[in-house]
């Protein structure tokens, strides 16, 4: 029951990584837009790929993530993904711990 508890645990990790990734990605994104850079630029490139769908998905959702130029669908993201870290994972991490 042990490699059970262990795979479980294993996928939590993951997890954890992954949204921590995804916030520095977002984070990465929120930092280069500050900056005039080129939009060709190849970095630039795969961060607006990796986060303007989400972004846009937010700003349709929530109409009040734009406040005149502000654009908050950056920090309204990192708030939902530490609450899914926070939630999710650890709730597999405790499912793990149980078993």
């Amino acid at each position: 029951m042990f490699i059970v508890s262990n795979i479980i645990n294993a996928v939590a990790v993951v997890l954890h990584m992954l949204v921590s990734a995804y916030i520095f990605v977002v984070l990465a994104a929120c930092v280069i837009s500050w900056f005039r850079v080129s939009p060709y630029h190849p970095a630039v490139r795969v961060l607006n790929q990796l986060t303007e769908p989400v972004f846009f998905f937010i700003r349709r959702k929530l109409p009040f993530a734009r406040i005149g130029q502000v654009d908050l669908s950056p920090l309204i993201l990192i708030i939902a993904l530490e609450l899914v870290d926070l939630i999710v994972v650890r709730s597999i991490q405790q499912v793990a711990m149980g078993l």
